[in-house]
């Protein structure tokens, strides 16, 4: 063999050898280089690896934002992770307030270069956010602010629309109302007996709001047209007593257990009890 010819061909060996490391930049992905450019190699088709373990959780203490967490995409090369919005690669959590829409979330990997690539990994897995109970009100629209009386308002906000049906009903006429139970307890509490209407309590956060225990007698409810919120007008107040200063109240969904109504979104899932939003204000 001539100098020249095995010269040739040590120098396609190394060649060789190159390429085999260039088409395999590492181990458990599919990506391959392209022929050079002036910005250097640059991937010509990969596959970006689904992240996985995605999961959605909500503020206990009310309001309608949501927290995503995930674990990254294996693919070293990507660039990050998308929840249809910008991610860096570190990032594996994603907050927002989608309000009370109905909303899934999936999360991609993605690698993108300055040559214009661009890959995207498949879904990961899709999450829906609970549905719960996102804020609390208590609006006076009697006489005296800081005084339960008939007309003041009970205003319960939900994440997403619900199923009024699983709530039950307010009664009407007659002394057949007592949908309301008003405890004199330490604190204070407004509890629906869940004879005909299951809310769940209120905890009024102190006490001087009921001189002793009785009913809201023939209160009425009504829901707004996307049934997301709730109001519950007080009908007659017996023994209501006076309190100016504020307080936290809390809505308490979880007690007492319902005893025959399971209350439900629209979409038939069960509400998370573990949202308990809050009020600080003079109530009533």
């Amino acid at each position: 063999m001539s100098r020249l010819r095995a010269r040739h061909l040590v120098m396609a060996m190394i060649a060789t050898a190159f390429l085999v490391v260039a088409t395999n930049p590492m181990r458990g992905t599919s990506a391959v280089f392209s022929t050079r450019t002036t910005n250097g190699g640059t991937i010509a088709n990969g596959v970006v690896n689904t992240p996985t373990s995605l999961q959605v959780s909500i503020n206990t203490s009310g309001g309608t934002g949501i927290t995503l967490l995930w674990t990254a995409t294996p693919t070293r090369w990507a660039t990050g992770e998308r929840v249809y919005r910008f991610a860096n690669l570190t990032t594996t959590t994603y907050s927002e307030d989608p309000g009370t829409s109905d909303v899934y979330y999936v999360v991609r990997g993605y690698y993108t270069n300055a040559n214009g690539g661009h890959w995207e990994s498949r879904d990961s897995n899709l999450v829906k956010p609970p549905v719960h109970a996102a804020a609390l009100d208590l609006v006076n629209k009697g006489l005296l602010a800081g005084k339960p009386e008939l007309g003041d308002q009970i205003v319960l906000t939900f994440s997403e629309r619900m199923d009024p049906s699983s709530f039950g009903t307010c009664s009407t006429g007659g002394n057949s109302g007592m949908d309301l139970t008003l405890n004199a307890t330490s604190p204070n509490t407004v509890v629906a007996n869940g004879g005909n209407l299951t809310i769940g309590t209120i905890d009024l956060g102190a006490t001087g709001y009921f001189t002793i225990g009785g009913t809201a007698l023939n209160s009425t409810c009504s829901w707004n047209t996307a049934e997301t919120v709730l109001t519950i007008t007080l009908g007659a107040v017996l023994n209501g007593g006076l309190v100016l200063a504020a307080h936290t109240a809390t809505y308490r969904p979880d007690i007492p257990t319902p005893a025959t109504l399971t209350v439900r979104s629209f979409l038939q899932q069960d509400l998370d009890t573990t949202a308990q939003p809050t009020v600080i204000k003079v109530l009533f």
